[in-house]
């Protein structure tokens, strides 16, 4: 047997034994990982609002920039209280992700930077700033960050992504992408 074939025999075997172990890892490990990213999400969820009072169903959307839409059914009503969306737009330094809160009557419960690549200084100062959005029909009164209009531009973008879809989504148009 050639030299060459011996190597290669023996990568063979080394890449099935390899590959077997990240499998095992894998299995072992993908539901904690779950278990961790779900958590997370609550917790974002959390933030706006009491989830002890909702049951929280969960929907992707295969279009544009809105990832997911958290429904938050209120528990003694049945009606849907509130909607929080996982949106994405393109920043200076790359995406920048939110996710926004808005209850039925369009008010806007919260909003957060979940993650971003924006530079240090007036691009970071998204993370926590107040961007006077108290109602997603009405986005005039939005407040940019000084000196950072690439990042501002892609903090409203997302406000108008949801803006776009508010008042389908509440109106049923989730129930049909199910």
């Amino acid at each position: 047997m050639n030299s060459g074939l011996k190597s290669g025999l023996v990568l063979l075997i080394l890449g099935i034994i390899s590959g077997t172990l990240l499998a095992v890892v894998n299995y072992f490990t993908a539901p904690i990982i779950d278990e961790l990213e779900l958590q997370e999400k609550n917790a974002a969820i959390a933030e706006f609002y009491d989830l002890t009072n909702y049951n929280l169903t969960e929907v992707a959307v295969a279009e544009g920039n809105v990832e997911t839409v958290y429904v938050l059914t209120n528990k003694t009503t049945d009606a849907i209280d509130g909607l929080v969306y996982l949106v994405t737009a393109s920043g200076y330094g790359g995406d920048v992700k939110m996710m926004i809160a808005v209850n039925s009557d369009y008010t806007v419960q919260g909003y957060k930077v979940v993650s971003h690549s924006e530079s240090p200084g007036y691009g970071a100062e998204i993370v926590g700033n107040d961007f006077n959005v108290s109602d997603i029909t009405d986005l005039s009164g939005f407040d940019a960050v000084a000196g950072s209009t690439y990042t501002s531009n892609a903090i409203l973008a997302c406000f108008q992504y949801v803006e776009d879809r508010i008042v389908g989504d509440f109106g049923g148009a989730l129930n049909e992408s199910n």
